[in-house]
């Protein structure tokens, strides 16, 4: 009865249109972050309520998550902006990867500068780390004291959901899965050889030197194939990527670096290739997963995060564990091999996003919580 009447209130609250500041990394950042910020702002979220972007993108930014003298300073920076932002808002919704150390203060000065402005303040975590890094009771004590100043948190998978209500209590704790546009992408011909995608950061812990090996065990099984490799340099810096480049002219010198792409070329880039590859060694939601889906790509990914709550195993892709090429490979074999399995998988990944992970009910979701904020 108490929730009932919460949400009757909350639908009632201003008649919607509220002004709201989505605070975060936005163009021409290519992460997850950036991807969903775009969508969200593109979404019917916009019709509901006044929706404006304070993008703290900042070129060559990629130190983030680091205990230094420029962070503290860009932080500050940063808090100031939200503050003025905030001035002329309701509530500002906080997009980050809250951990590491670092990346946790600064959410909270944030929230804390959104909250001293008169603004309601929410934090909506997209990290996959999040559940590891507060598995220690001093971290989760950490995690309670600096996020003070957020009325609520919204985390995208149930490990983040079960690490963050463990700190923070449950009522301050919302789930909402992410979602995307299927109208946004169709599917493309088959090619010969079939193509592999990976999109994601250039650094070992999304994979990509694992799905290297895999590509080497299936040309060594005469299983010929093309590997695409979408991204850029991750948050640890330059000698990460130069690693996986390294690793890849000594296991699989074929593999085509594309670069980052900019999340509007994405769909075109999924209509040339014939399936979808993530097998990070950890992951919350991933966009990139549910946009192959949505594009008609079957999905080869490790069973990490709630990425086996989206990919069906033997339904819409293969799930396999983490660091493990050989499995990787045994997963990819027959979807290289047989272009109608390729297809059947696809044709049910589409249909999952339409049904399940659509972006019209992610902005649905958020626009219940953004009343219930404001009531």
């Amino acid at each position: 009865m108490q929730a009932s009447a919460r949400v009757a209130r909350a639908q009632g609250a201003s008649g919607g249109l509220a002004r709201i500041v989505l605070v975060g990394k936005g163009p021409p950042d290519r992460g997850g972050i950036s991807a969903f910020l775009v969508d969200l702002l593109r979404s019917d979220l916009g019709a509901r309520h006044h929706l404006r972007l304070l993008n703290l993108y900042r070129d060559g930014d990629r130190n983030g998550g680091k205990l230094s003298r420029a962070n503290v300073t860009r932080t500050l920076a940063d808090a100031g902006r939200v503050w003025r932002a905030a001035r002329d808002a309701e509530l500002v919704h906080i997009h980050t990867a809250l951990v590491p150390l670092m990346t946790l203060i600064r959410a909270g000065l944030l929230s804390l500068a959104g909250r001293l402005a008169g603004a309601r303040v929410l934090v909506h975590v997209h990290s996959g780390m999040v559940e590891p890094w507060l598995a220690g009771q001093r971290r989760r004590w950490l995690a309670r004291l600096v996020l003070g100043a957020a009325h609520q948190v919204v985390t995208v998978s149930n490990g983040s959901y079960d690490a963050l209500a463990a700190a923070l209590g449950a009522s301050r704790v919302r789930l909402i899965y992410n979602g995307v546009d299927a109208a946004a992408y169709d599917t493309g011909p088959a090619h010969d050889p079939p193509r592999i995608l990976f999109a994601g950061v250039l650094t070992p812990r999304k994979g990509v030197v694992d799905l290297l090996r895999a590509s080497r065990l299936l040309r060594d099984r005469g299983v010929e194939h093309e590997l695409l490799l979408a991204g850029g340099t991750p948050e640890e810096g330059a000698p990460v990527e130069a690693e996986v480049r390294r690793a890849a002219s000594t296991t699989a010198p074929a593999a085509r670096f594309l670069g980052p792409q900019p999340h509007q070329d994405m769909p075109a880039l999924y209509r040339r290739v014939d399936l979808f590859c993530l097998p990070s060694w950890w992951e919350a939601m991933p966009l990139t997963v549910l946009e192959a889906m949505a594009a008609g790509l079957p999905v080869v990914a490790t069973s990490v995060g709630d990425i086996a709550r989206m990919v069906e195993d033997g339904v819409t892709g293969r799930l396999v564990a983490p660091h493990q090429p050989e499995a990787l490979a045994d997963a990819l074999e027959p979807l290289l091999r047989n272009v109608e399995l390729r297809r059947a998988m696809g044709r049910a990944a589409r249909q999952t996003v339409n049904d399940r992970f659509n972006l019209s009910g992610a902005a649905a979701a958020l626009d219940l919580l953004y009343r219930e904020a404001l009531a």
